[in-house]
């Protein structure tokens, strides 16, 4: 596997390089402080299976830096990792086509997941974003037996409508395996349907999750 890590920070690459090391034990790390030398180097060499970015560079800054790498490098995945937790920045990032982004302040074991995650496809999200999105009211339909899925309900009952599996929605939702399959069958009797298809369906058509049309 091989990452390019876009910081301008020593101290920051020698640390986070020694945590990517838990990802792949054949890792090959290039490392680059600004986004021009980054665009550069994935101009001759395109062979990376994922880019993890900082916002803050010299130059260009990392947002204009995505959307560049992201037309030079289609199919790699770029992953903010940055200091700054704002959730205008967060949002603006993934809205650019970032496949994550991971706060500088997380945990090696985040940080892996987070990577483990996205290059299975996933897109990561800090929890502490979830949150706020999720500050505003939740849908109060309820079905035929009076019930109303909790907030985290819903914010399951999403990822699952999405097709995704229970170990990707532990991931995206910081949450235990275990507590998804509790979540998942609230939701299929809630629905009163038998299985993640079905619950799919009947949620689009509730106006609970939003089609994929």
């Amino acid at each position: 596997m091989k990452i390019l890590l876009v910081d301008d920070h020593p101290l920051f690459i020698e640390g986070i390089s020694g945590v990517l090391c838990k990802l792949d034990k054949n890792l090959s790390i290039l490392t680059s402080g600004s986004c021009e030398e980054a665009l550069a180097l994935t101009k001759d060499d395109d062979d990376i299976d994922l880019v993890l970015l900082d916002l803050n560079l010299p130059g260009m800054s990392g947002l204009d830096g995505l959307t560049l790498l992201r037309h030079q490098l289609p199919a790699t995945p770029v992953v903010l990792l940055s200091a700054s937790e704002d959730r205008q920045k967060v949002l603006a990032a993934i809205e650019s086509g970032a496949k994550g982004y991971i706060p500088k302040s997380a945990s090696s074991d985040i940080i892996i997941n987070a990577l483990k995650l996205v290059l299975s496809g996933g897109v990561y999200l800090p929890m502490a974003v979830l949150d706020t999105m999720n500050t505003a009211p939740a849908i109060e339909t309820k079905n035929a037996s009076g019930q109303a899925l909790t907030t985290r309900q819903s914010e399951v009952l999403n990822l699952l409508a999405q097709g995704s599996s229970n170990k990707v929605i532990a991931h995206q939702l910081n949450m235990a395996e275990n507590t998804v399959r509790v979540h998942v069958g609230a939701i299929l009797r809630y629905l009163n349907v038998n299985n993640r298809t079905e619950a799919g369906v009947a949620a689009t058509r509730l106006g609970l999750v939003e089609s994929a049309d």
